[in-house]
């Protein structure tokens, strides 16, 4: 029982980590590099305790399968697109409201590539997600909703009333499967910042055709910036 407590307390203690991070992060914070560089399936537990500089024993005391890291790894997605979902129609809708929207959402979809480039993959080790996936994919379309009215209101762009629900769920699924597209299609095992660009032009070329002449100069200022980057 001593013998027990005793090594609880050193993984306790072992968790708080090096200037101020604990092992729990750590563990995240390798997970989410290798799964962004390699994908979860290709990456092992050992992999990951070896780059955080722990034994496996300490990784499954934090994580005991590869379904709950995953878990934790959404977790943070999650609270990414809460963030995001909350400050995105904060203030009057301009021209460059649209291009904000792109370019803030693709900064979370670049931070947590792996869900988006993997995604049956990581449902196959993880089905616990789908619920979860679901969910964060129906209160994004009600921001890109809420966000597509606001720019109708303010005449930023011009839709028939028959044509938004397709629109909706067209942006929807090119933003989040465009990177699976280049994996499955075109052989794209690692995502770089022109993958990056090549998404983020597929989901404005949806809207385009629907902007003003004003709201159009907005986003390829914004695609210009970004290919410059």
């Amino acid at each position: 029982m001593m013998q027990g407590l005793t090594v609880k307390k050193t993984m306790e203690q072992e968790s708080r980590g090096e200037k101020g991070v604990g092992t729990r992060e750590r563990i995240l914070n390798a997970a989410l590099s290798l799964f962004n560089e390699t994908g979860p399936d290709r990456v092992t537990t050992a992999q990951i305790a070896r780059t955080v500089g722990i034994n496996e024993g300490n990784l499954y005391y934090h994580f005991k399968t590869k379904e709950a890291l995953l878990t934790a790894l959404f977790e943070r997605l999650e609270g990414d697109a809460t963030h995001f979902m909350t400050q995105a129609n904060v203030g009057p809708a301009e021209a460059g409201i649209y291009s904000q929207f792109l370019r803030r959402w693709f900064s979370i979809v670049w931070a947590h590539r792996y869900m988006f480039r993997d995604l049956p993959g990581i449902i196959a080790i993880a089905p616990s997600l789908i619920e979860p996936i679901r969910a964060l994919s129906l209160g994004m379309r009600l921001v890109v909703q809420d966000n597509l009215r606001q720019m109708r209101q303010a005449h930023l762009i011009d839709i028939p009333d028959e044509e938004v629900p397709q629109l909706l769920a067209n942006v929807w699924i090119v933003s989040t499967y465009w990177a699976a597209y280049l994996n499955l299609q075109e052989g794209i095992e690692e995502l770089t910042p022109e993958n990056l660009e090549w998404g983020l032009n597929q989901v404005a070329s949806l809207f385009r055709p629907y902007l003003s002449q004003e709201a159009k100069k907005e986003l390829q200022a914004m695609l210009n910036q970004t290919s410059a980057q």
